[in-house]
């Protein structure tokens, strides 16, 4: 069984909580960080679920991942709080020209390096032994800061994908 990563980020939140996870098509500038960061302080300051405030985090990883997480033992997010924090994606997708709603984007391991991979190369780089049963992918699938913390990073044969590669 792999040991996985346990990522630090997200320290205030400190509970039980969902996360979000959105795959860039391309890598954000510095410029674009700054912007998108600034959003989200602004969107997490003011997030709520039925008036009462959600504790939020957001983060931006590897320059291409923008990750969205909320400690539910503080409040649950509600359907209405999640849908402010799609359209907040959705606008950041529109006014950057990204595709961030592409669940087909994936991203593996490659020495330091991390690689967007789409679904429909999966086999192909399989065959060309690109990657491996043992090569690392992100499970962006995930919806818990549990899991995100301690199997975010995982083996291909231990993912979602081996089924893809073994069919």
């Amino acid at each position: 069984m792999h040991s996985s990563v346990i990522h630090p980020i997200f320290s205030k939140l400190t509970g039980n909580g969902r996360v979000w996870i959105f795959t860039a098509n391309r890598k954000l500038n510095p410029e674009e960080q700054l912007y998108v960061r600034a959003k989200f302080d602004v969107f997490c300051r003011d997030w709520s679920a039925h008036g009462s405030m959600l504790k939020a985090q957001f983060e931006i990883l590897f320059d291409q991942l923008l990750v969205l997480g909320a400690d539910e033992d503080v409040e649950p997010a509600s359907g209405c709080a999640i849908d402010r924090s799609t359209a907040i994606f959705q606008a950041i997708e529109q006014e950057l020209h990204l595709d961030l709603f592409n669940r087909l984007n994936l991203f593996y391991k490659n020495g330091e390096e991390w690689i967007m991979i789409p679904m429909h190369q999966l086999m192909d780089a399989y065959q060309k032994k690109l990657i491996s049963d043992s090569t690392i992918f992100f499970d962006n699938s995930i919806n818990s800061l549990h899991d995100f913390r301690t199997r975010w990073e995982v083996p291909l044969s231990e993912s979602w994908l081996a089924t893809k590669i073994k069919s």
